[in-house]
């Protein structure tokens, strides 16, 4: 059996991949050590949403935010992700060039990527555009990329141009 594509409260639905006004209620630390938002949904339900991810989100308790229904799984557990202040999908920005590393794809092979820094110092992948970026003497200093997931709080990025 899948996970659902909506969240059934007694007052209604949330819809997977629609953003919803969230109320932040206030933090609370759970026993598995994290710290979580207690976040009221337009129906009255109160949910957590791990802190961590959103530290540069400059979230304020009472404020109300914009939070997608990102998932549910087949326990489930649902997953959220809230708008983001500075980066929406499709954003573009120029990102340090760090160096060369691999990563396994869903192949199980080795496969070349780009690491970049992005706006908040978090190292991540991107995929080469050409084979002259695979090869180990290349260097640039920065890289073209846009927003194409935001996930956890985290820019995912994709190389452009």
């Amino acid at each position: 059996m899948g996970a659902s594509s909506h969240i059934v409260n007694q007052q209604g639905e949330l819809e997977i991949n629609r953003y919803y006004q969230f109320l932040l209620v206030k933090t609370t630390a759970m026993p598995d050590g994290l710290e979580y938002y207690v976040i009221e949904d337009p129906f009255g339900k109160r949910h957590l949403m791990e802190k961590e991810p959103y530290k540069y989100y400059e979230f304020n308790l009472g404020q109300k935010v914009e939070i997608r229904i990102d998932k549910v799984n087949c326990k489930g557990k649902v997953f959220f992700e809230p708008k983001h202040p500075k980066y929406g999908l499709g954003a573009t920005l120029s990102v340090p060039f760090i160096g060369h590393s691999t990563e396994i794809d869903k192949f199980n092979e080795e496969t070349p990527v780009l690491l970049v820094k992005d706006p908040y110092d978090n190292i991540t992948s991107v995929k080469p555009t050409n084979d002259k970026q695979r090869q180990k003497d290349f260097d640039t200093d920065f890289l073209h990329c846009e927003v194409y997931r935001i996930s956890k709080g985290r820019l995912i990025l994709r190389q452009i141009g």
